[in-house]
């Protein structure tokens, strides 16, 4: 391991109070993509961390990927979802990408990000075209809930199989390849500074060579390899929000109180309050408990642990909603304040239960495992 991958926590933690605190404000009024904030986690490896080390990468797993996008995800949530994004990204890239592509990564000089879903279609099952002639591929398709569009240096992309009928394929597509339509702004609800949008193909053109596995194998390859990470990942970004929240609130609840609310018991005195502070921690708990859980099974026994990882990305969108919903009403006046922070972490949480695997997708397919149906029909 490389020196600079054995400190990615102390760089982490820097990273995070030097850069992007001062930084995640703007980024939500603004709408603008943290890009100091990448840079910095490009250079202290962060961008790297889970390819191994034989490419200059960390090393490390899932666990540790989930670490890093709930500490971030407490301070900011769009710079969060693009590394969540990007990791889920790299599950595929290590496997399949040219070495000196993954050099980029872990010299911290190339951003990816995931192209899965499109518009009006379930994730995974893609209905844009692809068609090759002379060497060249063109890819047909309306991308939705894409992360770092226009930002990302490379896109995971899936199309249908060139040769195999109902079947998918994933492809590299370079941000500079031709035919990519890009918002020129988006102005979202909540992750406002994560550059989220839907990005047309028609066509994007790509050697064969782009080509991220074997043809016709991108279903089974999103299912087994970014699936798991895509889950896990995004619980963690709920979990991450939901600690901002529960901690502003308690700060809330014993910090000074205005001035006409003295003839009130102090909020801590209130049991209702109290009450909500408590359902708040147990939701909180609840899905730390759920999410370590889960990642120790995907490590321990990756063949059984896709229930709990399905249950845990459930339970934590919902968890996150409800969770910043209390604190709403929790901090009262306070909730409302651009500068405390409450109300921004309300948008993010209901707008992270969507992306390009939504709450209500991880709420299906684990159902379908509970009647033995496919996810996929």
């Amino acid at each position: 391991m490389t020196r600079r991958a054995g400190n990615y926590r102390n760089s982490l933690d820097r990273i995070l109070h030097a850069v992007l605190e001062p930084a995640a404000r703007d980024a939500d009024d603004l709408g603008r993509f943290p890009r100091p904030a990448i840079n910095a986690l490009g250079q202290a490896g962060i961008l790297g961390l889970t390819l191994p080390t034989r490419y200059g990468g960390g090393g490390h797993g899932l666990g540790e990927a989930v670490q890093v996008i709930s500490q971030v995800a407490r301070i900011c949530g769009s710079t969060a979802t693009v590394l969540q994004a990007h990791f889920a990204a790299v599950a595929v890239l290590s496997r399949y990408a040219p070495p000196e592509l993954l050099h980029e990564i872990a010299a911290g000089r190339h951003l990816s990000t995931l192209a899965l879903s499109e518009v009006g279609e379930r994730p995974f099952v893609p209905t844009g075209r692809s068609h090759e002639h002379g060497g060249v591929v063109d890819l047909h398709a309306r991308k939705s809930w894409v992360s770092a569009a226009g930002e990302a240096d490379s896109y995971i992309w899936s199309s249908r199989a060139l040769g195999a009928s109902g079947a998918s394929t994933l492809w590299l597509v370079p941000a500079a390849a031709p035919g990519m339509c890009v918002p020129a702004a988006v102005d979202g609800v909540g992750l406002r500074g994560s550059a989220t949008a839907t990005i047309t193909a028609d066509p994007v053109q790509v050697p064969v060579s782009a080509m991220l596995g074997e043809d016709g194998g991108g279903v089974d390859l999103a299912l087994t390899t970014v699936l798991p990470w895509l889950l896990a990942l995004n619980a963690a970004l709920a979990l991450g929000l939901m600690e901002s929240v529960v901690r502003r609130s308690v700060e809330c609840v014993n910090g000074p109180q205005p001035s006409w609310a003295r003839w009130q018991d102090p909020p801590s005195r209130q049991a209702d309050v109290r009450a909500d502070l408590a359902r708040m921690q147990t939701k909180l708990d609840t899905v730390r408990l759920m999410l370590a859980d889960a990642v120790q099974a995907a490590w321990q026994e990756p063949a059984n642990a896709q229930r709990r990882l399905l249950q845990v990305r459930a339970t934590a969108g919902e968890s996150a909603v409800q969770v910043a919903e209390l604190g709403m009403k929790v901090c009262g006046q306070f909730a409302f304040r651009k500068e405390f922070g409450i109300e921004r972490r309300f948008r993010d949480a209901h707008t992270a239960t969507y992306g390009q695997l939504p709450t209500d997708t991880a709420l299906d397919y684990l159902g379908r495992t509970l009647c033995d149906l496919p996810f996929l029909t």
